[in-house]
């Protein structure tokens, strides 16, 4: 199974910690020997990084993260004016990798400290820490919205301003439950789901070019 580079330490150091707890011989070490197997186990399971293969449609965009649509609608945004708004809310079950919607350029990338709610609510998009990342690309410019929630306290974004990516190559990372929010321009975009579908990373069309 392929992992994220940034689940290696967790499972290492949970073993660790296991073979230290059991060479203890004791109940209590026993204990805590089992949780930090089970944590390593997790860990693996967690940061797992399955291969994705895009449809063959040029002008679907693409979701960058698995999970949950929690909005799908029209949003006047305070910079890029009238846009279609996708946010996707991750579980601490989907899998963390994020991908690119679109074949693009890198023209913005934008760090901002925040809160750490619920990932899930509308105040985590307004408040939480998240990275913003601006694309240009396919005749659109869009942005994407990596958001830490209550428990992901850490967003990980390896991409670097001017440099290009491909749709569904890998961008980033957020650590245990999260959300993405997508801006797509209003006139050159028309939303292809709704609130409640299920989307994966990297194969699934959020939206489509016109």
């Amino acid at each position: 199974m392929k992992l994220d580079p940034e689940g290696k330490k967790y499972i290492y150091v949970f073993l660790v910690i296991a073979v230290f707890c059991a060479m203890t011989q004791s109940i209590v070490g026993y204990v805590f020997c089992g949780v930090s197997v089970f944590l390593s186990i997790f860990s693996i399971y967690f940061f797992r990084d399955p291969d994705r293969k895009p449809p063959d449609d040029i002008n679907a965009i693409l979701s960058p993260a698995d999970g949950l649509v929690a909005t799908a609608s029209e949003y006047q945004h305070p910079t890029l004016g009238k846009c279609n708004r996708i946010g996707i809310f991750m579980n601490i079950f989907d899998v963390h990798v994020n991908r690119s919607p679109i074949d693009a350029k890198v023209t913005g990338l934008e760090y901002k400290e925040g809160t750490f709610k619920h990932a899930g609510t509308e105040g985590a998009f307004e408040n939480n820490e998240q990275m913003i990342i601006d694309l240009e690309g396919d005749g659109i410019n869009i942005q994407v919205i990596q958001i830490a929630g209550m428990v992901a306290r850490r967003v990980i974004c390896r991409l670097e301003k001017g440099q290009g990516v491909k749709r569904a190559e890998r961008i980033g990372l957020i650590r245990f439950g999260s959300r993405l929010e997508v801006f797509l321009p209003f006139d050159k975009t028309i939303i292809s789901v709704k609130k409640g579908d299920r989307v994966v990373c990297g194969e699934s069309s959020i939206a489509r070019k016109i």
